[in-house]
């Protein structure tokens, strides 16, 4: 056990040292800025968390332990045997993780991923690392699988009651955040359409954390389903429709057949903690890697389960993973390469074109700025921040009929529920004061 252990840490650190040589990316950057907190503890527990940082290679170092720490425990909390060593060697260099495993950022991932094998491995002191793993909200609710697991029943209980009555309140005000910021009128409704939604985002997630062809910190899939494109993400006319249709009686006949194994709690865990990120009710975005990586864990364990005692299918596996993985990783060496490897493996997703041309806009090459969100206009032609800033591109560079024309089009494209805010923006554009919007 203990030789194996060490192994699961060898490796994974030297596969992600080069980590240490990146720089900060996307949502680290404007983290990187927030003043520490006092006292020194809080400023810490934040830097734990992703939510402040320290400097850039300590970060990453932590990035980098605790993802092994959770291949660590995935070893541990699912039974230190062969299954359980293989299943933390597949999630280790999974392409699909690279949001946890790499993005300082997605610790908020990480961390519920690692207090519940954390507390599968050590069920008589689980209150402590359950109590880290629901204080985040992708955490909050999934603990319940462990109701399924080897773990005494009246412990998880009890550590489930303390810790939902303990984060209530924080819990709330985070997902109310969330559904005022994020969640357009269509994410509010439910209804039977939503179903094939639903069903669509389980076959794309099932198929990418298997077989992770397509790693990009952008995908197209389902890009703007609330907005401008909400009727080309609701149709079946899709593949990862059926393939969820597919995914999910494949895996009730084997959770049935299989009842009491990894095999079935591995799949039962994939499904309860990936349900939150379906679709049915968004307050997040609409697709994220960074939302697979503790659901991974269950799928890892089942795919283990199948493939334990193949020699030859395993060794495909972790060096498919782990080959991806190494090369997609250095899309992680700074800001600017995250967002031309987007472009690069996800071209025909419109928002890494919108990202670059914003900060092209920001470094004052505004002809560039325009040739890029024109990109992502040829993408999604009636997207209201694209549109938007084209309108204020061409109204500074003295182009009022075709400012007033792109602008037409961004307000007949507000996102629901966005109306009010848009409105002002608008109106102001209108009396002189121009922005940008990201």
């Amino acid at each position: 056990m203990i030789e194996r252990i060490a192994w699961i840490l060898l490796l994974n650190i030297l596969f992600f040292a080069k980590t240490l040589t990146y720089k900060y990316s996307s949502d680290d950057i404007p983290s990187s800025r927030r003043p520490h907190s006092t006292p020194r503890w809080k400023h810490w527990l934040h830097v734990i968390e992703g939510y402040e940082k320290t400097w850039m290679q300590l970060d990453h170092a932590l990035t980098m332990l605790f993802h092994a720490l959770t291949c660590v425990f995935i070893y541990t909390g699912f039974g230190a045997n062969d299954i359980s060593f293989l299943a933390a060697m597949l999630f280790a260099f999974n392409p699909a993780n690279n949001q946890g495993s790499v993005w300082i950022s997605g610790r908020s991932y990480v961390l519920p991923a690692l207090g519940m094998t954390m507390a599968m491995t050590f069920p008589y002191l689980a209150l402590f690392p359950l109590l880290g793993a629901t204080y985040f909200n992708a955490g909050f609710a999934t603990p319940v699988i462990l109701l399924f697991s080897s773990m005494p029943k009246a412990i998880v209980a009890f550590c489930l009651a303390f810790c939902w009555v303990f984060h209530w309140k924080r819990f709330k005000l985070n997902v109310g955040r969330k559904i005022k910021k994020e969640a357009f009128t269509a994410d509010r409704k439910i209804h039977w359409r939503k179903l094939v939604l639903f069903t669509k985002t389980f076959g794309f997630y099932t198929s990418h954390a298997l077989l992770p062809i397509k790693t990009a910190f952008y995908h197209s899939f389902l890009q703007s389903a609330a907005g401008c494109m909400n009727k080309r993400a609701m149709t079946m006319k899709d593949r990862f429709f059926w393939l969820g249709v597919g995914f999910a009686l494949l895996f009730g006949w084997l959770i049935y057949d299989n009842m009491g194994t990894l095999l079935s709690f591995g799949l039962l865990w994939w499904m309860v903690c990936l349900f939150p990120f379906l679709n049915l009710f968004r307050i997040h975005q609409e697709i994220g890697e960074r939302y697979m990586y503790l659901p991974n864990v269950g799928l890892m364990v089942a795919l283990a389960s199948l493939i334990n005692g193949h020699p030859a299918i395993t060794a495909m596996f972790i060096t498919a993973y782990a080959t991806k993985l190494w090369f997609y990783m250095d899309a992680y060496t700074d800001d600017y390469y995250l967002v031309e490897y987007a472009r690069l493996h996800s071209p025909d997703a419109w928002f890494p074109w919108h990202v670059a041309g914003m900060k092209r806009w920001d470094t004052q090459s505004y002809k560039e700025a325009v040739i890029l969100w024109t990109m992502a206009r040829m993408i999604s032609p009636r997207e209201y921040k694209v549109n938007f800033n084209l309108a204020t591109a061409l109204k500074m560079s003295n182009h009022p009929e075709e400012a007033d024309r792109f602008m037409a089009i961004a307000e007949a494209n507000i996102p629901g529920g966005q109306e009010v805010e848009a409105g002002k923006l608008i109106a102001e554009w209108r009396g002189g004061k121009f922005a940008i919007l990201l």
